[in-house]
């Protein structure tokens, strides 16, 4: 693995552990307020399924969750412009900046060269582990 593959591994992790404590945070709140539904669990399960898909290499849920992250960062750019209620309040108006610039961040990482370049190292050592294990055997 070369040094963008090793980049961009490190930014795919930091990533994944930014989503993981914002979900396991959301989903703290949630109870402590009494506001806790079974469907948040099914969230849970997707956001988790799609991150293991990107760190494993699939190309497809790397774009699919890159456009999620930019959808999120657009939605709370234009609520935070538009809406009067956030504009009110300068406690809201700063979370949801801070919202919009942690999506951005993550979004741009995604699709930055370097995380294509960890899953296209990872693809690779994974088939030539598959390609050199018939000729071990025999």
């Amino acid at each position: 693995m070369d040094g963008k593959a090793r980049l961009g591994r490190w930014v795919l992790l930091s990533i994944i552990v930014v989503t993981a404590l914002s979900e396991l945070a959301l989903a703290g709140f949630s109870l402590q307020a009494g506001r806790f539904k079974g469907s948040q669990i099914g969230r849970v399960l997707l956001t988790g399924w799609l991150l293991w898909r990107v760190w494993d290499g699939a190309g497809w849920a790397r774009w699919l969750v890159a456009g999620l992250f930019l959808a999120a960062a657009a939605f709370a750019i234009v609520l935070g412009v538009a809406s009067p209620v956030v504009l009110a309040r300068p406690e809201v108006t700063a979370l949801v900046a801070g919202m919009a610039a942690v999506c951005m961040a993550a979004g741009a990482g995604l699709a930055s060269p370097w995380v294509g370049a960890y899953q296209a190292a990872r693809r690779g050592n994974e088939e030539a582990e598959s390609d050199a294990a018939p000729h071990t055997i025999g």
